[in-house]
């Protein structure tokens, strides 16, 4: 067992297990569980379509109801969930900015918007394309990652891109063109490398990160989940040995930053993000589509 994989040892909440029609590689094995008979936890219900968990550093997670237009934060502790923001323009992926303001991928409104200390709001970016008819059609944003200097990316299903923003949201411009239904994005430890997802294509490309203007460049294929799904791959999210956890579809998979697939963790229903929260950082926090999930692992989670 490689020292990478050892780190990765689940204990408490629930069991990993292959999905059926999932080719497992070598080196491939079930994480060992304290527990055999342990299951996901599932900690949050009742909402339509659950999506963009983001710890707030202060013992809070959010995550957005789409369809229903809100933002909910769930107490860490006591379990309980309450009502952030409403009326949220279909709010999917959220990120803070380096001054705690939070960033909201609005579906509806197709916007990405920033919530300003007075509760107002500033819309950053609204991208366009041209349609078949060539007439401009406006396109929306799914999700966003800003990087320690404050830079901004975000997808744009749409259009097929990756949007490129400076730390004051200003300057947007389109830094990756030419993916099919590009989806959930995010960088790795040293953010040398930005992943991104395709939904329906099932495929996670890895770029290479210019430090000094937040390029990405030299595209190459990350990995390619199959079989095909009525479901994609969506949020993603990374550990601090740099080990990259995408959603969907039916599980959260774990891949070593050489591409590696370490662990498919399955979920009742297919998961559409996930994110580390909490002290410590070690416990997974799993947006499925009605329900929030969490599994604690022994590695710990940079975003």
């Amino acid at each position: 067992m490689t020292k990478v994989f050892r780190q990765l040892c689940l204990f408490g909440f629930a069991v990993a297990t292959p999905l059926a029609g999932q080719k497992q590689g070598p080196g491939h094995s079930l994480i060992p569980i304290k527990e055999i008979d342990a299951k996901l936890e599932k900690l949050a219900s009742g909402y339509e379509t659950v999506e963009g968990p983001l710890y707030d550093g202060k013992g809070h997670l959010l995550f957005t109801d789409i369809p229903n237009q809100r933002i909910w934060q769930l107490n860490l502790k006591t379990l309980e969930t309450t009502l952030f923001r409403d009326e949220t323009g279909g709010a999917n992926g959220l990120a803070f900015d380096l001054r705690g303001r939070l960033l909201m991928c609005k579906q509806r409104e197709k916007s990405l918007a920033r919530l300003e200390e007075d509760g107002t709001e500033t819309v950053l970016l609204k991208p366009t394309r041209m349609g078949k008819n060539k007439k401009i059609q406006s396109v929306g944003v799914n999700d966003v990652v800003v990087d320690r200097k404050g830079r901004i990316y975000v997808t744009v299903p749409g259009a097929g891109s990756i949007y490129l923003l400076d730390s004051d949201g200003g300057n947007p411009r389109p830094v990756i063109n030419g993916l099919k239904g590009p989806n959930g994005l995010m960088l790795s430890p040293d953010e040398k490398t930005l992943y991104v997802s395709e939904y329906k294509e099932q495929k996670l490309h890895a770029y290479e990160v210019d430090p000094k203007n937040g390029n990405a460049s030299r595209r190459r294929l990350f990995a390619h989940v199959k079989p095909a799904s009525d479901y994609g791959c969506d949020g993603m999210t990374v550990d601090h040995l740099g080990n990259l956890y995408c959603a969907g579809p039916h599980a959260v998979r774990v891949w070593s930053p050489k591409g590696k697939l370490l662990e498919t963790i399955a979920v009742p229903e297919s998961p559409t993000n996930c994110a580390f929260a909490g002290p410590g950082s070690n416990v997974l926090y799993v947006t499925g589509r009605k329900n929030v999930f969490r599994i604690r692992l022994k590695t710990k989670g940079i975003r």
